[in-house]
């Protein structure tokens, strides 16, 4: 087996309330994200283009992780897909 190292296509889709729609939002880089738990808030209002689903929400609500699912790929002889689905829930912003 040859010992090659492909790029890493990087991804985050975030999902709410269930992973069974088509995602909300999503964002791709090429290195990796920082890490995303279960309980954590993601502010939806800095997002452009990928975040107008949220625009309505306004400065009294946000995003909480409510599950994490990975997707790890690989395309022989073109790279290696992380995608890192997050299912999330609309709360009231904490104080």
């Amino acid at each position: 087996m040859k010992d090659t190292h492909l790029p890493i296509q990087y991804r985050v889709e975030i999902y709410e309330n269930s992973f069974i729609n088509d995602p909300s939002a999503s964002f791709e880089a090429s290195t990796p994200f920082l890490p995303i738990h279960v309980g954590d808030y993601i502010d939806h209002r800095t997002w452009q283009d990928a975040g107008s689903h949220y625009a309505d929400l306004g400065k009294d609500k946000t995003l909480r992780v409510k599950a994490i699912n990975h997707l790890i790929w690989k395309i022989d002889g073109s790279h290696i897909g992380h995608s890192l689905s997050v299912c999330v829930e609309v709360v009231p912003r904490p104080q």
